[in-house]
């Protein structure tokens, strides 16, 4: 028997007019198709990342060997935004 349903708090919620009485054993099997199209983003999406983890990256390379105090790092990234705006 196969059995449509979704997923609701760990609980899957069957289609209307399905009943499985208590205790009866089940195998879930995911349809990665669905998960798929909820976890698409665009290309410029994809672009946006790729700049940021670079930005990020960099960021860290400049902070290698360097002892700073956290006040001085939100300083420098607040600068840093204020530039580009």
């Amino acid at each position: 028997m196969r059995c449509k349903g979704r997923v609701q708090g760990n609980v899957v919620i069957l289609e209307e007019g399905i009943y499985l009485p208590d205790g009866t054993p089940v195998t879930v099997m995911v349809e990665q198709r669905e998960m798929a199209e909820q976890e698409e983003i665009t290309q410029a999406e994809l672009a946006q990342r790729r700049a940021l983890v670079a930005q990020m990256k960099a960021f860290g390379q400049r902070l290698v060997g360097r002892h700073v105090p956290l006040s001085d790092l939100i300083l420098e990234g607040r600068e840093e935004l204020e530039d580009r705006a």
